[in-house]
């Protein structure tokens, strides 16, 4: 049975009509987050600015690592099972309240070790893990929306950063800042955000779901590969910073971070086909379970392809092209917007290019694979990154600073790219060879389309 291209064409409009919304809401987040950041950058200097890096890094990994993957459970049994998705998401957020008050106790305790001379450094570290609780169990209303209702969920990440923002510019205008505020304006955000979350799952959701054995048990049984990948994942990620808050000075940890935050601009465009694709597989997947007919299996395979290999290849695009114009511009915008001070993180910025450019293809890779339930296949590729970085930071850090941890971080993403494509193609069945001809297949159409539009500008010269 040929399906031909009528129905291939409405599968691949729908995921990038919706991909792009959600990267514009991305795109937004960012700017709302990098003026955020300014801020605390201007007005806190490189010092301070290194240790508000150190305690919302430590914060946000916490909560993303000792989640044990249950937030991306939710999103999978949401996706695939919408009549259990109330039992699903009070089971998920009772696990996930455990799993907060645990980490949050251990962070509570362990601040002095981060900060041992550094009292009010410590404070703020210790009320950043207070608030663990509060991000485990708006996760489990966040995840679920982006199953489900995917503008709630664009809004209700956008939130934080907007509340963000606003109290950090509200303190720079009134009584300046001091890393205690600026903690305090993050958790404050992510209180709102939580607040967001729920209200908007409650009018998602016709009843409140009661916690069951089975359900757990299913969320755990999906949660546990998924821990197993994104562990390494956030090694990659973050141990680089972790790392230099231990080996450097906080101002060279300022600096560091700055180029960090300039590598990433890419991410939240290129996050967003992984976003997209994650909960559109797991439907994709569950209705080839639920019909027997050739017909709707062969429908959904090819499917299965397009939106994978349309979220691969756009989101690569998307991150060559964004971090090679920061690239260009950074040695202009840097000092003029952030001050000589700040003129080595230009040079930071190029080292971590290469790997920066692959990261959020990985994402999106990690979230094609989890959508068709191969989280196994993602811990191995990230597994492989990490000790790639796990080597390249115990090699070059030591030696040559922030500048070899931002060489390790390249080559660690570009090891895990590259395992990622290699798995991808396998489990969509198409060869390395065929991969330009499938290119070719993607893009005719939306050139042809393009062709049509300028067509009668054209003729009216």
């Amino acid at each position: 049975m040929r399906m031909g291209r009528h129905q291939s064409r409405p599968v691949e409009r729908g995921y990038l009509a919706t991909v792009w919304n959600t990267a514009a809401a991305s795109i937004s987040i960012a700017v709302l987050s990098a003026v955020g950041g300014l801020l605390v950058s201007r007005d806190l200097g490189p010092a301070g600015r290194g240790t508000y890096t150190v305690v919302t890094s430590y914060a946000m990994a916490a909560a993303t690592i000792g989640d044990c993957g249950l937030t991306a459970a939710i999103c999978y049994f949401v996706a695939r099972h919408s009549t259990g998705a109330p039992d699903v998401v009070h089971t998920g957020r009772a696990l996930l309240l455990v799993l907060g008050l645990v980490v949050g106790a251990a962070g509570f305790v362990a601040a002095p070790l981060v900060f041992p001379h550094d009292h009010a450094a410590a404070t703020a570290f210790r009320a950043a893990f207070v608030a663990q609780p509060i991000f485990y169990v708006s996760a489990a209303w966040i995840f679920a929306l982006q199953a489900t209702r995917l503008p709630a969920w664009n809004l209700v990440r956008a939130v934080q950063p907007l509340t963000q923002t606003a109290t950090i510019v509200l303190l720079v205008l009134v009584s300046g800042l001091t890393v205690t505020n600026a903690v305090a304006c993050f958790l404050g955000s992510t209180v709102v955000q939580a607040m967001l979350a729920a209200w908007f799952w409650r009018r998602e959701s016709r009843s409140r779901g009661r916690i069951r054995r089975k359900t757990a048990a299913d969320l755990f049984r999906y949660a546990g590969p998924v821990f197993l990948s994104s562990v390494p994942f956030q090694l990659s990620s973050h141990l680089d910073m972790l790392l230099l808050a231990l080996l450097v000075a906080p101002e060279k940890v300022g600096l560091y971070a700055v180029a960090v935050s300039m590598s990433g601009l890419s991410r939240p465009i290129c996050a967003a086909f992984g976003n997209v694709a994650m909960p559109r597989l797991a439907r994709i997947s569950s209705a080839e379970t639920d019909h027997g007919a050739a017909g709707i299996h062969a429908a959904n395979s090819s499917s299965t392809r397009r939106v994978a290999l349309l979220a691969v290849g756009f989101s690569l695009a998307a991150g060559v092209l964004v971090v090679g114009l920061m690239c260009l511009a950074a040695p202009l915008l840097v000092p003029a917007v952030l001050g000589a001070g700040y003129a080595p993180s230009v040079h930071l910025l190029w080292l971590l290019a290469p790997g920066a450019a692959l990261l959020g293809c990985n994402w999106a890779m990690d979230d094609v694979l989890r959508g068709l339930n191969l989280s196994m296949t993602v811990a191995r590729c990230e597994g492989a990154g990490a000790v790639a970085t796990l080597i390249g930071l115990a090699v070059l850090a030591p030696t040559v600073g922030i500048a070899g941890a931002a060489i390790a971080s390249s080559i660690a993403y570009l090891v895990a790219f590259v395992l990622l494509v290699q798995a991808v193609l396998r489990v969509v069945g198409v060869p390395m060879r065929m991969v330009p001809h499938h290119a070719r297949g993607l893009l005719l159409p939306w050139a042809a389309r393009a062709r049509i539009a300028l067509l009668p500008n054209v003729e009216r010269r």
